[in-house]
């Protein structure tokens, strides 16, 4: 055989081989497994953004939901797997999200731990539950990541909060932030900031909403029609967060250049300003802060 057609055979062959190991390892991504012990709208909005952004197949999501009715549902709208007990969902997983109502944690955990008998990644979205009392309810031989999703999850943009206990290795955190990237943005910070962060970011789009609702409605009062107001100020709020996201310029360096001398704008923010909104933002944040602390108590 010629020196020439030995080449092309041994590039024929590595090309196989590529392509072999290409799909071998397309196969073992795919065949990862994820679990939810519980089924409700937190969860739901991870399980939407693990298969809009095909981090797994919908045929290896495993939950765990007690109400029949939601299971049925869930099942039918991303065809993925229903478990009947928690021991079928930790033997058929090796990372399972713990996304039960947070006072119904201790009870669930310890009704888990029992098949948690080989390491297992568990992933808590329970506001307030700190990895140490986690630990104390599922067990020492489980590796254990907090989450405080953004609330905003069917937009999949917002920052999510995470955190892991000591024993986490390189890959099992990548998989974890995974999980958190699905449903947009991740924030890594200690555990002993997760309140604030909570107060923060997790209460911080009710408030927008509250107040964009004022604003259409001072708009209707002002003579606008309520859906040409409410599109207004929708736009407006979208705007108002891209120049921010693109920008690092201060807040008020931006509201200066806004406020013309002797116009609207100025003559607003006094109104504002004599009303105390400033101070009442931040003691709504601080009011927060207060409650998601005694729920972790």
């Amino acid at each position: 055989m010629q020196v020439t057609e030995l080449k092309k055979l041994s590039v024929m062959k590595c090309t196989k081989l590529r392509s072999v190991k290409r799909e071998i390892g397309k196969e073992f991504q795919m065949a990862k497994t994820i679990g939810f012990l519980g089924g409700g709208n937190m969860a739901t909005g991870i399980i939407g953004g693990l298969i809009d952004r095909k981090s797994y197949e919908p045929k290896n999501i495993f939950v765990r939901e007690i109400n029949k009715d939601r299971a049925a549902w869930l099942q039918k709208q991303f065809g993925l797997s229903i478990v009947e007990s928690n021991e079928e969902l930790a033997g058929k997983t090796d990372l399972i999200v713990f996304a039960v109502k947070p006072q119904d944690g201790e009870k669930a955990g310890k009704e888990l731990a029992p098949y948690l008998k080989r390491q297992k990644t568990i992933v808590s979205i329970l506001a307030g539950s700190q990895i140490e009392k986690l630990h104390a309810w599922l067990g020492e031989n489980v590796s254990i990541a907090r989450i405080m999703p953004n609330t905003m999850i069917e937009s999949q943009r917002g920052y999510s909060a995470l955190t892991f206990d000591p024993s986490f290795d390189d890959t099992k955190k990548k998989e974890v932030r995974g999980i958190t990237e699905s449903i947009g943005k991740t924030l890594e910070i200690p555990e002993s900031q997760f309140d604030a962060f909570t107060a923060s970011s997790c209460a911080g789009p009710e408030w927008l909403i509250l107040y964009a609702g004022a604003l259409v409605d001072a708009g209707v009062k002002t003579g606008l029609n309520r859906d040409d107001v409410r599109k207004i100020v929708i736009e407006n709020l979208i705007a108002t967060g891209k120049v921010l996201e693109n920008t690092d310029r201060h807040f008020y360096q931006i509201t200066d250049e806004m406020n013309t001398p002797g116009g609207i704008g100025i003559a607003g923010l006094h109104t504002w300003q004599k009303a105390g909104l400033h101070g009442t933002i931040m003691d709504a944040v601080e009011a927060a802060y207060k409650r998601t602390t005694e729920l972790g108590k």
